[in-house]
């Protein structure tokens, strides 16, 4: 009886049982979310390794191409979308960008995984994302601030790069971050052969009596809001090299550090070197421009950095001081930090908004101040014033 009732389910099931129905994804955003970023493979483009999953090849590839755009908006340590605002804003846009995603693919690899999962397909492949394109469209839409906006509002951080060790492939370093800096809209200030720091610069250095950092002596002397320091090493593995470079920014005038990260090249046998450093770098400059330009519009709400330095004689010193102190306070609703103060000579970090260099900041400082002399400017350098307060007696630091 047993085996009849069996033989007559097994004769049903024949008859009207099939294969359940593979379900396509009918939402606008991928099916998955399993995407990694494998290098920056220029100035304006990345590349993912991205996952789709489908009921067959073609889809689960439709599928991949979405997931690696999300990556870009949304996905890893720089995301082009970073905060909720501005996901919410760009919801219409980036449902757009998941219905046509090949307008944003520049190469598609070949298949580089494939597996059956609970009755689709998995597949992976590599993709060259144009995420200059992404940022214009965002930027166009007012989703996020475009470059040009944030340099007029406030002038994009002029830069400065320096290698900490020498070497051809250090100059190739220093000369990819400095490109890659210029293509991102930021200007590269260079120090030339045989430069040397400003003789205002190494004096105030060498008054404050903290150990100098060469680099950043120099960023003051060229003028530059910011600095930042490469260095390169590399790694002889079983494939071949892999290039690495450790790059750190720092704001010039407070000394703060901007951004800080290392860049990778693949590892592979290459008959010239250089051009793994060059790709090490393009993955280190996406992820330090991203950090620039989030500190640099934090520095638009809350006012950009100034350092000052004030001399004076002994005699008039604490008075000069005490007004020149009361000035910058009234230009700043921030804390000023005093690096150093002597019987003549004071140097302060300062916040102010809506100064584009420190020469307007010495005409605000000479109108607001009220103590002993006249303030005459000595140096102003990007983000760098040198002032005196002349006219009470002779000035005790001498500046030949």
């Amino acid at each position: 009886m047993k085996k009849i009732l069996m033989f007559a389910v097994l004769v049903l099931c024949f008859a009207g049982c099939s294969a359940p129905k593979c379900e396509v994804n009918t939402q606008p955003t991928p099916a998955l979310y399993e995407a990694t970023f494998v290098e920056s493979s220029g100035t304006g483009e990345m590349m993912i390794k991205a996952t789709g999953i489908g009921c067959s090849v073609e889809e689960a590839l439709e599928e991949a191409k979405k997931t690696a755009v999300w990556f870009v908006l949304e996905g890893g340590d720089k995301p082009i979308l970073k905060t909720q605002a501005e996901k919410t804003r760009a919801y219409g846009l980036e449902m757009q960008m998941y219905a046509n995603p090949v307008k944003y693919i520049r190469w598609i690899s070949d298949i580089k995984s494939k597996k059956k999962e609970g009755g689709k397909t998995k597949v992976t492949y590599l993709f060259k994302i144009d995420t200059a394109m992404i940022q214009q469209e965002l930027a166009a839409a007012e989703i996020i601030t475009s470059t040009e906006d944030l340099g007029e509002s406030m002038g994009l951080p002029t830069v400065s790069v320096f290698a900490d060790k020498g070497g051809d492939f250090a100059k190739t370093a220093v000369s990819a971050l400095q490109e890659y800096f210029q293509d991102n809209s930021f200007e590269v200030y260079k120090a030339a052969q045989g430069d040397t720091v400003n003789k205002i610069v190494a004096k105030m250095a060498a008054l404050e009596g903290a150990e100098t950092d060469p680099m950043h002596d120099m960023a003051l002397s060229l003028g530059t809001d910011v600095y930042a320091k490469v260095n390169y090493s590399g790694v002889n593995g079983t494939a071949g090299t892999k290039a690495s470079v450790a790059v750190e920014v720092f704001e010039t005038a407070s000394g703060k550090m901007l951004a800080t990260t290392t860049g990778f090249s693949d590892e592979r046998r290459v008959s010239d070197a250089n051009a793994l450093v060059q790709e090490a770098v393009n993955d280190a400059g996406a992820k330090v421009v991203s950090q620039i330009r989030k500190e640099w519009m934090e520095m638009v709400k809350k006012g950009k950095p100034f350092k000052v330095a004030v001399l004076s004689n002994s005699a008039d010193g604490a008075a000069v001081d005490e007004a020149v102190y009361g000035a910058l306070k009234g230009l700043s609703s921030r804390p000023i930090k005093r690096q150093a103060g002597g019987k003549s000579t004071f140097t302060y970090i300062v916040y102010v908004k809506d100064m584009p260099n420190a020469y307007e900041l010495f005409q605000a400082v000479k109108k607001a101040y009220s103590g002993p002399g006249q303030l005459e400017k000595v140096s102003d350098a990007g983000s760098f014033l040198v002032i005196k307060a002349a006219g009470n007696g002779e000035i005790e630091l001498t500046i030949e």
